[in-house]
């Protein structure tokens, strides 16, 4: 499977979910502020791009650990894929 390198990191980490097949399932998309007001127990916000998502505890352990090899730039995104 050839993966290209991704704009921003919505997409990046969207085709990661689906990857590992998974729903990028967020519960709310918007400001930082809004976010950490609205976010539920059981939930984390991240940011992604310019944009705050809240997102389920288990999914935000997965993407973080991906956004953390991504951002740094250090790695091909197909080892990115395999994390």
């Amino acid at each position: 499977m050839l993966i290209k390198r991704f704009s921003d990191e919505f997409t990046a980490v969207y085709f990661y979910c689906m990857h590992k097949g998974i729903t990028f399932d967020f519960s709310f998309r918007g400001s930082k502020y809004a976010a950490y007001k609205l976010k539920p127990d059981g939930s984390n916000v991240i940011r992604l791009d310019d944009e705050y998502f809240v997102i389920p505890n288990s999914l935000y352990l997965m993407v973080r650990r991906f956004l953390i090899h991504y951002r740094k730039g250090d790695v091909e995104t197909e080892t990115l894929f395999h994390l």
